[in-house]
């Protein structure tokens, strides 16, 4: 496997020898038209000066013909009209060129040598331009050489570095942010120190949720183990009201149980199923779903849908909500009265506002109770497992959608969900 370094020199090296190559076809393409068009107008001027000096030999003087080699006229019968150089007598007649006029033959004449190449001085002249275009090609050779080399070892040293920072995520550590001459290099730092920063605390919230079920879990396994061994020892009473201790302590279990594995199911789900819901059938659903423990409490729901429906999937939405109604029953206290609306933000998104009239959250925790986990001091006395708004944020942000608490005045908490309406719809 070739190096960043060596696979960049011999990339740039490559490619000016194409480009090389290629100018070097474009230049020999371009010169032979050239010359091949300076052969033809030459020939078509000679032929002209000597078809008007054959048809008018006393403007010879006039004309004064001008060519560099020499220059016979001779007419039809091959008798010398006009000469440059001499007599023309050895010159043959086999080089002697056709002066043609309404398409008959009026006489010959002999320019000697006519194409470029032909003449010595010329050649001398490709013959320099092709020594200066090798001198050339080689001084842009060494150029490019050396600033090949100096821009390889400009980029391989950074990818090296980089490199290096990637092994350090293996061990879930953040990179330090490194500064590049190349800007992309240097974007590609920041984006591995956030990315190593990121897998840092996702492990260190696998810990402390690790160590928040094992303290969950251990907390209702010892009371039922209490309650066991103490009646197992005579030293509690085996009567119904311990009894249903522990069944209460196998209840609070499952539901944690349940919990950590529905939490599970919703991360690990790899496509919702988005539909149409009825706003006001999501209301009546959920009002029947709640209607027994709203009688027992004494406490009341109103729902209200502004818009006739809004995309969602319906078992997981309708789960976030539940759980946000049951912690509204459960802390606003008997007699607690909750409101639901349906309503369409400012870009066509769909907004859940479930509010109540019980007590204030601290404002320090309004952002926590989404945790895993997380019980407020306000909610120690209160059965759960310290999950279900923690389901309800998973399950909003699935949707794409966001969830937020705050405080009403003078009373109450609100909770927002928005969903934003599906690409498709």
């Amino acid at each position: 496997m070739k190096s960043a370094y060596s696979w960049l020199l011999r990339s740039f090296l490559a490619a000016f020898l194409i480009l090389i190559s290629v100018q070097i076809l474009i230049l020999g393409a371009g010169i032979v038209p050239v010359l091949e068009s300076y052969s033809r107008s030459q020939i078509h001027r000679l032929d002209e000066l000597a078809q008007r000096i054959l048809i008018n030999p006393a403007e010879i003087s006039a004309e004064n013909p001008q060519h560099s080699g020499p220059f016979f006229v001779f007419s039809a019968d091959r008798e010398l009209v006009y000469s440059n150089r001499g007599r023309g007598r050895t010159i043959p007649e086999t080089d002697y060129r056709p002066v043609r006029y309404d398409g008959q033959v009026i006489g010959y004449y002999y320019a000697g040598e006519i194409r470029f190449l032909d003449t010595r001085s010329n050649r001398l002249f490709l013959a320099s331009l092709g020594i200066l275009l090798a001198f050339s090609m080689f001084a842009s050779l060494g150029i490019a050489v050396l600033a090949a080399v100096r821009t390889a070892r400009g980029i391989a040293g950074p990818v090296s570095v980089l490199r290096r920072d990637i092994q350090q995520l293996r061990g879930l550590k953040a990179p330090e942010i490194r500064d590049f001459p190349v800007r992309e290099l240097s974007e590609i730092s920041v984006s591995l120190n956030r990315v190593g920063t990121i897998l840092a605390g996702e492990e260190e919230y696998k810990q402390q949720w690790m160590q928040n079920i094992a303290h969950d879990l251990r907390t209702p396994l010892s009371g039922l183990r209490g309650q066991l061994e103490g009646m197992r020892d005579g030293v509690l009473e085996a009567g119904p009201e311990r009894y249903q201790r522990t069944l209460k302590e196998l209840e609070r279990l499952e539901a944690m149980i349940a919990s950590v594995s529905e939490l599970s199911r919703i991360e690990n789900l790899k496509e919702l199923q988005i539909d149409a819901i009825s706003g006001e059938n999501f209301c009546r659903e959920t009002y029947r779903t709640f209607e027994t423990r709203l009688a027992e409490g004494g406490s009341s729901l109103t729902c209200s849908a502004k818009i006739p429906y809004f995309y969602a999937d319906g078992n997981l939405i309708r789960r976030a909500v539940e759980n946000i109604l049951g912690n509204a029953l459960v802390y606003a206290g008997p007699g607690a009265s909750i409101f639901m609306e349906i309503t369409a933000g400012d870009q066509d998104e769909t907004v859940l506002k479930i509010s109540n009239d019980g007590p204030h959250i601290p404002e320090d925790q309004l952002e926590k109770i989404f945790q895993r986990f997380y019980r407020g001091e306000y909610s120690r006395s209160t059965p759960g497992t310290g999950l279900g708004l923690n389901i309800s944020r998973e399950i909003v942000q699935r949707h794409g959608g966001c969830i937020s608490a705050e405080n009403l005045k003078p009373r109450g908490v609100a909770f927002t969900i928005t969903l934003p309406k599906p690409q498709s719809q």
